[in-house]
């Protein structure tokens, strides 16, 4: 409810809604058709193919961009690799895994065109980590979808043979799966892009299997290292970006041996030369220092990829339905950041009613 005595209105103004309702729904599917029908204002769930509402029905719905990729990337849902598995415990293996996935199906299915495909590297290639990306040293040491180049690291890099049902076994008799893949049970862009990566990888040779837990029983299980590979992210875009999502890939240090929780670095990835770096970008001041410390982080993360970048998730999904107020925030009308809390909340104070 809005307080009209409130000490701030002077400075501030006043929000025009008198107040707000949160309705609960019991699925996204419900939630999704409250916002179509207008029966709510401003969502932040995931909504597959937003576009249409508009494009094919005509509805007074909108996002922060008009055009792919609709929101604002801020997260990195990863492929998490438990980096001590037999197999998987081989960065070749991993490269293999890595050039088997095809991010643009990921981009365009499991994310609805939310996200542009996924390149190789820990830093988010738009926004604010731009200045951060190293875009020739990607392109030198990272990946893309080329299945054959798959084929090529496991028979001529590995000497791996394939048996009769398609999977690939190393020289040292190790058979390459199955592995499981897990995803949150209900989180469907997830579910979708695991099922993707696991397909892709079965059908180059690596194979891979689903399963689709509850959220405590994944949690559980992540946070132990109880798994071959999990889709999950870490850090999204903050102040601190992208130093604490290197930290949260990279660094060893805190996390404590299979079995008991950790809460970062969950494959135990571990290189000598991570704390030092980190330490080296967390003190430095200037912008170029700052750049060669993290392409320093990035290429040991391009060299033995203890993770696998899927997408980019927004951190927030900003959408909203001007059936009844007007005025919200976009790329072409900036006048309150695209988000649901915190700055954000500004909004509140420059939308207006329809009629």
């Amino acid at each position: 409810m809005r307080d009209d005595n409130y000490w701030g209105i002077p400075i501030y103004g006043s929000p025009a809604p008198t107040y707000i309702v949160h309705p609960i729904f019991a699925s996204n599917d419900e939630g999704n058709l409250a916002f179509q029908t207008g029966q709510v204002d401003l969502s932040q769930q995931f909504a597959p193919q937003i576009w249409k509402m508009w494009e094919d029905l005509q509805l007074p719905v909108g996002t922060y961009y008009s055009e792919p990729p609709y929101h604002i990337p801020g997260n990195i849902p990863f492929l998490h690799i438990n980096t001590h598995r037999p197999g998987l415990d081989n960065v070749l293996v991993r490269r293999a895994l890595a050039y088997s996935i095809n991010y643009a199906q990921i981009a365009e299915v499991a994310m609805s065109r939310y996200s542009a495909p996924a390149q190789a590297s820990l830093v988010i290639p738009e926004g604010g980590e731009a200045q951060f990306f190293d875009a020739e040293q990607v392109a030198e040491l990272g990946w893309e979808y080329d299945p054959a180049e798959a084929q090529r690291i496991l028979e001529e890099d590995l000497g791996a043979t394939k048996g009769d049902d398609g999977i690939y076994v190393l020289p040292d008799g190790t058979r390459l799966g199955p592995y499981t893949a897990m995803a949150v049970y209900g989180w469907t862009d997830w579910q979708t892009a695991v099922e993707i990566a696991a397909q892709n990888a079965t059908e180059a040779g690596i194979e891979v299997v689903t399963e689709f837990p509850e959220q405590p029983v994944l949690y559980s299980r992540r946070n132990n290292g109880d798994f071959d590979l999990l889709i999950f992210t870490y850090a999204g875009a903050t102040p601190a970006s992208p130093w604490q999502r290197f930290r949260d890939v990279l660094d060893i240090r805190d996390v404590p041996d299979f079995g008991e929780p950790a809460f970062w670095n969950y494959g135990r990835f571990s290189h000598p030369d991570v704390a030092d770096l980190l330490d080296q970008a967390a003190a430095a001041t200037d912008l170029e220092t700052q750049q060669e410390l993290f392409s320093a982080l990035d290429r040991i993360f391009l060299e033995n990829i203890p993770v696998i970048p899927l997408m980019y998730r927004p951190l927030e999904f900003y959408q909203f339905n001007e059936s009844v107020w007007t005025g919200f925030p976009t790329a072409d009308n900036p006048v309150a950041p695209p988000m649901h809390e915190e700055a954000g909340v500004e909004l509140l104070y420059v939308i207006e009613p329809k009629e």
